[in-house]
């Protein structure tokens, strides 16, 4: 088998794969923000309206506006990785899938994973992301696929169940 692909460089359907691939931490920390906000401002509110300390006023709404930020701060530093990305990345790549590896070429940048680095494979609406480390995956889009390697491909991962999630 080997499946050719050529994978334009698409800044937003980038960032929609980093997203996927930081769910747990953007969940988490937006979890976190929102019951940061809720306590700093909830409570501000409560101790202005039932005795006026202002003092801790101050620190709630402080606590608050952390929160605001945390809240926003993941996806900002997701969509500053992705627009910082080394030039040379920018390019249209060519992926090849065998049974034995995958190789992304870009004009100045070769990279291959061999199919036993890969441990989970997640298929997302736009293709699949086949990963190699907990937060490092390679990105295989299914529009630059026709139905034959759709379908070779599909029937590839079926053999690899082990690893195919």
């Amino acid at each position: 088998m080997e499946i050719r692909v050529n994978k334009p460089f698409d800044a937003s359907r980038l960032l929609a794969d980093l997203r996927i691939i930081h769910a747990d931490t953007l969940h988490a920390a937006r979890s976190f923000a929102t019951a940061a906000v809720a306590v700093g401002a909830g409570g501000a509110a409560l101790l202005l309206a039932l005795s006026g300390m202002s003092g801790l006023v101050v620190l709630l709404l402080a606590l608050a506006a952390y929160g605001v930020y945390l809240g926003f701060g993941h996806s900002r530093s997701l969509r500053r990785a992705v627009s910082e990305l080394p030039e040379v990345c920018q390019h249209e790549a060519l992926l090849i899938v065998t049974e034995e590896r995958i190789t992304q070429e870009h004009p100045s940048i070769r990279s291959e994973i061999l199919w036993a680095a890969i441990t989970r494979v997640v298929e997302t609406d736009a293709g699949w992301l086949l990963f190699y480390g907990s937060r490092q995956a390679i990105s295989l889009p299914r529009d630059g696929m026709d139905e034959d390697q759709e379908l070779q491909f599909r029937s590839f991962l079926t053999t690899r169940a082990p690893v195919a999630a």
